[in-house]
């Protein structure tokens, strides 16, 4: 596969492509400006020897400014940012010959000083680089969809290369997690903002303002659709679903996690109320009064929905912790010892759980045996 050039040699080539079609049209802008100037002198000399009166004198200075006046309408039509010639014009008009010598001494100045120019388009580039296929990209979008190196040896984490790596993979690595981020990336993120290299803390600062004023326009865009039809279960849960998403993320200020935690639980209470019996939606509620540490609250939903033989096995996982947190630990091994058969070795759950509900279990036995 044929390596493709660096972001940084692909951007400067831009940015000098760029700057050289500004710089021409710099140069075009100013073309009345030495006429102008020449124009300027002579009919002041001719007013300086008396060959003309003070009244022919600004009848020609205000033919002059008409003319410049027209050059500058005429190249705005082709020229979308034509200040130069406006400032020509009206130089002229101000200040006599002095004016048509500022604006060239002016343009000047700008063709010189855009020696230093950046565009800003191009750094924003930069750091969020259009997707190109290297060997590079396809590491990493291995990375980040957790697929197998096609070499069958292990890939760092996002984590490990944005501790370890270099300032040009981690930027890689940000600009990947920026246009597919999940909430499972937020700590690898905050890890970014607390980089030495200050390139790469400005670039993830901003990520996370990107991925927020995404999630927001997202926000936006699915209230809209829950206001046009409110009685769909799909609209509604969508929009719940996006506030849970980010809740926990760590990128928001505590006080906007939680009123999206607050916005998710009543999106999806209301979602609720199309559909009684979606087991999801019993989950997801619970899920969040046990992240609201309102654990008596979970106890409580997570009997309901036993009752109404709604129960799954990740809810009781959510209501095993709600009754940990309780210090409800009759209730704990009562519910491990009704339920332990949903978890089993090999399922979906953690390897680790059947064996913590086994220790619950055993000591259940060894305090009814006592």
């Amino acid at each position: 596969m044929k390596r493709s050039a660096k972001p940084s040699t692909r951007m400067r080539r831009r940015v000098e492509g760029k700057r050289g079609i500004i710089i021409g049209q710099r140069l075009r802008l100013l073309v009345p400006a030495p006429l102008a100037l020449v124009a300027e002198i002579v009919i002041l000399f001719m007013l300086f020897d008396r060959d003309i009166g003070v009244p022919e004198w600004l009848a020609l200075h205000l033919a002059l400014c008409l003319t410049l006046f027209a050059w500058a309408k005429w190249i705005g039509r082709r020229i979308r940012r034509n200040q130069v010639a406006w400032y020509l014009f009206v130089a002229t008009a101000a200040l006599g010959p002095i004016g048509p010598f500022t604006a060239m001494v002016t343009g000047a100045l700008l063709i010189v000083f855009h020696r230093d120019w950046f565009d800003f388009q191009a750094w924003y580039s930069s750091l969020f680089p259009a997707e190109t296929r290297s060997r590079v990209n396809d590491l990493y979008e291995s990375l980040l969809r957790r697929q197998r190196s096609t070499a069958g040896g292990a890939v760092e984490s996002f984590s490990d290369i944005l501790s370890s790596g270099d300032a040009a993979k981690k930027r890689l690595v940000i600009g990947l997690l920026t246009r597919h981020f999940r909430p499972g990336f937020a700590p690898a993120l905050k890890l970014a903002l607390t980089d030495n290299d200050p390139s790469v803390r400005t670039q993830a600062a901003t990520a996370v303002a990107t991925i927020e004023g995404r999630f927001l326009a997202r926000a936006q865009v699915l209230q809209r659709k829950v206001r046009e039809r409110p009685k769909s279960f799909g609209r509604r849960e969508r929009l719940a679903r996006h506030y849970d998403d980010y809740a926990f993320t760590g990128l928001l200020d505590p006080e906007r996690e939680r009123d999206n935690r607050i916005r998710a639980l009543e999106g999806y209470q209301e979602a609720l109320k199309v559909r009684p019996r979606e087991s999801s939606l019993w989950l997801a509620i619970g899920r969040l009064l046990v992240r609201e540490r309102r654990y008596d609250a979970a106890a409580s939903w997570f009997t309901v929905a036993e009752a109404r033989g709604l129960l799954s096995a990740d809810m009781v996982l959510w209501n095993l912790e709600a009754l940990f947190k309780l210090g409800r630990y009759d209730k704990l091994r009562e519910a491990i010892a009704e339920h332990s058969h949903l978890f089993q070795a090999g399922g979906k759950h953690p390897p680790q759980v059947p064996d913590v509900l086994r220790l619950w279990g055993a000591s259940a036995i060894r305090k009814a045996a006592a």
